[in-house]
């Protein structure tokens, strides 16, 4: 009996989370950070025969005591239903030790189809962090071996700003004109922009250190 190849496909939000990965060859589809491109990102990695997925990218801090840059390996991800989904033991278990550098923070993320209150999120789930995209991919996945690899951008206890809202187009990329135009529209904005720019800048630090620490063979499915 022939063995399948093993094919991994990586769901990204943005262009820039995709660039931590060039050069590794895999299949990367964006969702362009809106719910809708999530799902369809996710069906185009199944379309195109991955056997394997991964959720890569930021995220939101929850927990106050994760900063910007935390390495997130959770072990379970918390639906919007209230159901908890495993990711793949044995891929997590072979993953882990290669990433131990970085100590990854290993606690339940929790995904949801809307902005919420970080902070009554946190409350009523305990997880570490949040986004939109790692339970859609875990909703598509239907068996396939499923993990997530994300990396708190934001702090719990910060608010993204307007810019950063409607800065982002649906293929992943910035949209300056619509940043610039927000942010002379409420120029208050800018010092909050600012740190969340440094934030951002931890984040795709270790995001790219991640990648690098988890190839050739961390991220090939065995």
């Amino acid at each position: 009996m022939s063995r399948v190849a093993p094919h991994l496909g990586i769901l990204a939000g943005l262009q820039s989370e995709a660039r931590c990965l060039s050069g590794t060859g895999h299949q990367i589809a964006l969702s362009g950070a809106r719910l809708e491109g999530a799902r369809r990102a996710a069906l185009s990695l199944i379309a195109g025969g991955a056997t394997h997925l991964l959720s890569f990218g930021l995220a939101g801090g929850l927990d106050p005591a994760l900063v910007p840059g935390t390495l997130l390996l959770p072990t379970h991800l918390l639906m919007p239903d209230g159901r908890s989904v495993p990711v793949d033991g044995g891929w997590h278990a072979r993953v882990r030790p290669l990433l131990a550098a970085l100590r990854p923070n290993t606690a339940a993320m929790v995904g949801t189809d809307e902005a919420v209150a970080t902070a009554a999120l946190f409350a009523r789930t305990g997880a570490s962090a949040v986004d939109m995209e790692s339970h859609v991919l875990a909703r598509a996945a239907a068996g396939l071996p499923f993990l997530i690899l994300r990396v708190v951008a934001d702090g719990a206890d910060a608010t993204l700003p307007p810019a950063a809202l409607v800065g982002i187009r649906p293929d992943g990329t910035t949209n300056l004109t619509a940043v610039l135009g927000s942010v002379l529209h409420r120029p208050s904005q800018v010092p909050a922009l600012i740190r969340l720019g440094r934030a951002a800048a931890k984040a795709q630090a270790t995001l790219r250190a991640a990648a690098r620490l988890g190839e050739p063979t961390g991220f090939v499915a065995h």
